[in-house]
């Protein structure tokens, strides 16, 4: 009869323990760095998200006045199926007195529209930007969607005195 009978070596047996154990740490390792990339691509696509427009109002020489629909425009298909989630304004020269105050609102055919704003942005006096101002816009966020071709008008509800050129900003995203 054959001998079947094998040599037991201890040290085969934590060799093949520690490959066993070097596999699942790459394993490990591959899955936190899966999960790393996931983390920055998350964070990056937020900021990516975003689209911003700005539009020239009036050039620098103009002189700012308070009045429905200063300009309008269509928002292209790239906005669409996004909400309005920022936004601000500014002058050329300040206001030497009173405040601006610049509104958006979205026209529908055969209405007058609805404001994207429950509190329109204001620069105060002696101020150029909204970013310096005290106080800012909010945003109605049961009217901040749009879809391609909504027709957005730029409405300055305060002129202030002396202020000239106006120029706006409005971010979106994807809800």
């Amino acid at each position: 009869m054959a001998d079947l009978s094998t040599a037991f070596n201890p040290a085969d047996v934590a060799t093949a323990s520690d490959a066993a154990s070097d596999a699942q740490s790459k394993v490990a390792t591959v899955s936190d760095a899966a999960s790393n990339a996931q983390s920055k691509i998350s964070a990056r696509s937020t900021v990516w998200d975003k689209k911003t427009v700005y539009i020239k109002v009036l050039d620098e020489s103009t002189a700012l006045t308070a009045g429905d629909a200063k300009m309008h425009f269509r928002c292209p298909a790239t906005l669409s199926g996004t909400n309005l989630v920022s936004c601000g304004a500014c002058v050329f020269t300040a206001s030497t007195s009173g405040v601006v105050q610049v509104d958006f609102r979205k026209l529908t055919s055969g209405a007058s529209g609805a404001d994207m704003l429950t509190s329109c942005m204001q620069i105060d006096a002696t101020e150029e930007d909204t970013a310096t101002g005290a106080s800012s816009a909010v945003i109605d966020t049961g009217n901040d969607d749009v879809a391609t071709a909504t027709k957005i008008a730029i409405d300055v509800t305060a002129g202030g005195s002396g202020a000239s050129g106006l120029d706006i900003r409005m971010t979106f995203e994807k809800p």
